[in-house]
């Protein structure tokens, strides 16, 4: 059914086509025959005049589209530098608290009865879908696709594994289980741990590696782009960190005023609501 519509309309289409061609052929081949060649020109013209027009308003979107398109790319790799380092960040976290925990239920600890209780809990990740689909590189669209599906998939892993401790957790608290049960799943809780701290280290790695191919794409940034950077200033200046140093001092003396300042009120603050107090303590005091 579909490809007899497409061939009805290719035939629709060519038959308007050759109308419109027939016409303009017999439109210029009677003026041209006309006797009256100025008429000619004045045809000739304004159709050339008209179709140039026609074609610069085409280029000229045709151009817009693809610097827009670009612009937009440079645009999301910028936001993805950002969203890069923080997951990293968050990686970092997470890796403390793997390593943490392998510590805090150690065997020696386990055996020896020393039970600790664990609070930290491990952080998910982010995920921004909307990112990929600013990006003109196809295969960079399918790496940072790929990184969110596995974002996903260790975050539902970090939750299980907090959700499974903090259960035996609360229940050892309220006195619902006893040390055997709650060693038990400190161990495998440890397990769980030893073994996402793997998954969390090859995270890391891949997010270092598309950090990476980022700042490789962002060094060919649109003309607009690299005209703003050639008129602002991105880096410090010469004397910079001459001047740095007693501008610091400065804002940290200024910091010390306002914490004095502060502490003051505060002060003063507290003696007003003391003396009312004291003054009625006086006058409900008996008289001999």
């Amino acid at each position: 059914m579909k490809p007899t519509l497409f061939g009805i309309g290719i035939a629709i289409v060519s038959l308007v086509v050759g109308i419109l061609a027939a016409s303009a052929v017999w439109i210029f081949w009677d003026a041209w025959k006309a006797a009256d060649r100025d008429a000619f020109r004045a045809l000739v013209g304004a159709f050339a005049g008209a179709f140039f027009a026609y074609l610069f308003v085409r280029f000229a979107d045709g151009f817009k589209k693809v610097y827009d398109r670009k612009e937009k790319n440079h645009t999301s790799l910028v936001r993805l530098q950002h969203y890069f380092n923080d997951c990293l960040s968050i990686t970092s976290d997470n890796l403390f608290i793997a390593d943490d925990c392998v510590k805090v239920f150690n065997e020696q600890r386990l055996r020896s009865g020393e039970l600790s209780i664990y609070m930290n809990v491990f952080h998910p990740y982010p995920i921004d879908r909307e990112l990929v689909i600013g990006l003109t590189n196809v295969r960079f669209v399918n790496e940072v696709y790929s990184l969110n599906v596995e974002f996903s998939k260790l975050n539902d892993s970090l939750a299980t594994v907090d959700r499974a401790y903090s259960q035996v957790r609360d229940a050892f608290v309220a006195k619902h289980v006893d040390a055997a049960v709650y060693i038990l799943n400190a161990r495998r809780t440890r397990e769980r741990c030893a073994e996402l701290k793997g998954y969390l280290l090859q995270t890391k790695q891949e997010l270092i590696r598309l950090f990476a191919v980022t700042n490789l794409l962002l060094k060919d940034p649109p003309f607009l782009v690299r005209v703003i950077r050639s008129l602002t200033q991105t880096t410090y200046p010469p004397d910079f960190e001459v001047a740095l140093a007693p501008e610091v001092l400065r804002v940290t003396s200024e910091m010390e005023g306002i914490g004095r300042a502060s502490a003051k009120r505060i002060q003063e603050a507290q003696i007003s609501v003391a003396q009312p107090s004291s003054a009625a303590d006086a006058a409900q005091a008996p008289r001999r």
